[in-house]
């Protein structure tokens, strides 16, 4: 199929600005590893290779303790039908917070729906390290806040509003974050210390752009369906028929593509300052 001149050069731009944010991105998670020693630098330069050839080998199931944790915080009719699973790794994506700074905004929850095989996917999968380090005022806030978020998402979709700017999506996350605060009533010093928390979290583990860490979730689905196809549901309404038409698995692709650009750059970075760690990581 040919593409129209005006779609295709709109793809064409899309593409270029893809490509220079995961530069810019590579460069600031390099900065991150500037501190670090050698062998925990190769330690993360390890996980990127092996989560880029098997994207689902970065997600597993939560513990059974703290799947105990996380269902007696949010409670169990919110997370009904919910696959829940830790990582390693940190997301992280364009600042919406401090957009004009060109900075990156660090998670350690992701929250995705997805279609497969006929069936609708809610998965949510937390750091692991948060989940041992968090309280649990903090734990209950994070999963409020995401479960708040995906409902409004929702309601967006209903609108037929498919994409949104960096102000929607700000305006969609503190919605979110006065809910998840007013639910949770967690105190602002908490709140404060989670904030510290996730910074010192971003600095010691791996950061995986949320795209990806999307695609590992879709995989992870399609490498375990036997295990995960109890907790599929059909389209509920006409929106969810509407979404069930995209195209998942072109995504997983494309996503995959730019986290292969993404390591590119992160390693050429890290050798451009190889004389910081004595060591060349090509």
């Amino acid at each position: 199929m040919t593409l129209r001149p005006d779609k295709e050069e709109k793809e064409k731009s899309q593409k270029k600005l893809e490509a220079e944010w995961i530069e810019r991105a590579a460069k600031e998670v390099a900065d991150t590893l500037k501190n670090r020693r050698v062998n925990e630098i190769i330690e993360i330069v390890d996980f990127y290779e092996k989560s880029l050839a098997a994207p689902a080998s970065m997600h597993m199931p939560l513990d059974t303790d703290e799947e105990e944790v996380i269902k007696r915080l949010a409670g169990n009719d919110q997370l009904k039908n919910t696959i829940l699973l830790k990582t390693r790794a940190l997301i992280f994506s364009p600042s919406i917070l401090a957009p004009s700074s060109g900075s990156l905004d660090y998670g350690t929850a992701i929250h995705r729906r997805f279609f497969l095989r006929g069936l609708w996917f809610s998965i949510i999968s937390l750091n692991e390290a948060y989940i041992k380090s968090a309280s649990e005022p903090m734990l209950r806030y994070m999963l409020e806040h995401e479960l708040a978020q995906g409902k409004i998402y929702k309601k967006l979709a209903a609108q037929r509003i498919k994409r949104l700017d960096s102000d929607m999506k700000r305006i969609v996350h503190e919605e979110a974050k006065a809910k998840a605060i007013r639910i949770s009533t967690i105190p602002e010093e908490e709140l404060e210390r989670e904030r510290q928390l996730i910074l010192d979290l971003a600095s010691k583990h791996p950061l995986v752009p949320a795209h990806f860490a999307s695609t590992s979730l879709f995989n992870y689905l399609e490498e375990n369906w036997e295990e995960v196809n109890q907790f599929g549901l059909p389209s509920q309404d006409e929106i969810d028929e509407e979404l069930a038409t995209a195209n998942f698995a072109a995504r997983a692709q494309s996503s995959s593509d730019l986290f292969k650009a993404f390591l590119k750059a992160l390693k050429r970075e890290i050798t451009m300052t190889g004389a910081e760690y004595g060591i060349e990581i090509v």
